[in-house]
């Protein structure tokens, strides 16, 4: 079977009034989110054992592929939830705040937790955009961690480092 060149399919998809988008992913351990995974389970084990813990919660809206990475829910003193994105290395901050604000726009009932593993390279990310995160995301490590312990609303959004 011959596949089609690039300068081909480039040329097909302008015709088509489309952009051709290619990506690539690496071969070897299907599990690439190893990293990930191990920051989730360390937010888990900071839960009080009330607490409802779920991972890859799609957003409520049909055909969108898009998923938290988590949900905890409690009952205390109200039902509440809380809707956690966890990200391992901060990379482009631009495209990881406007993702996060679309996202709470589609799926805007309960908190959102922003999970980020506590490195130097993350740290000090952070410390250029908490300012324009401090409106969607008020809340510092520390009170999520204390209010989530306690099996209780943390009663805003914030970011968790650890």
């Amino acid at each position: 079977m011959e596949f089609p060149d690039l300068e081909f399919l480039g040329a097909y998809c302008a015709v088509l009034g489309l952009e051709l988008s290619l990506r690539t992913y690496p071969a070897g351990d299907p599990i690439r989110d190893r990293a990930q995974l191990a920051l989730l389970e360390r937010l888990r084990g900071r839960l009080h054992p009330s607490l409802r813990w779920r991972t890859e919660v799609p957003l409520p809206i049909e055909r969108d592929l898009r998923a938290w990475d988590a949900d905890i829910r409690g009952t205390v003193p109200a039902p509440w939830r809380a809707r956690v994105e966890a990200e391992t290395k901060l990379a482009d901050l631009q495209a990881l705040e406007r993702r996060l604000t679309l996202k709470h726009r589609d799926d805007p009932a309960g908190h959102l937790i922003l999970l980020i593993s506590d490195t130097r390279a993350n740290r000090a990310g952070l410390r250029s955009v908490r300012e324009g995160l401090g409106e969607l995301l008020p809340l510092r490590t520390r009170e999520v961690l204390a209010a989530i312990a306690e099996g209780r609303d943390p009663a805003a959004s914030g970011i968790v480092i650890l």
